[in-house]
């Protein structure tokens, strides 16, 4: 009974989870959300695509480094739901002045 548990738990896990949008989130257009995006990651988007009726744009972004980031943004502002993938930390654009 113990594998079958196991796969039951591996599958669960390898399901994507959308975050839902917090109850305060606005809308945000396409333009806005790459804008926000590539201002903190090195690369380029794949795809995007609105969910929740605008509310949440997700992304599916390239890194130099040929890794893809599954991206979920929200408004107001640049406000990061969810960042999926690995490659993360070395395609951040850190801020001025960060260590």
């Amino acid at each position: 009974m113990r594998p079958a548990f196991a796969l039951l738990i591996l599958a669960f896990l390898a399901a994507p989870a959308m975050a839902d949008p917090p109850e305060d989130a606005a809308a945000i257009d396409a333009a806005s959300a790459l804008a926000c995006v590539s201002a903190r990651y090195r690369g380029e988007a794949l795809r995007i695509e609105a969910e929740d009726d605008g509310l949440v744009q997700e992304i599916r972004w390239l890194t130099p480094a040929g890794n893809v980031l599954d991206i979920e943004i929200t408004g107001p502002g640049c406000r990061f739901l969810e960042v999926d993938g690995v490659g993360q930390s070395e395609a951040r654009i850190l801020p001025e002045g960060a260590p």
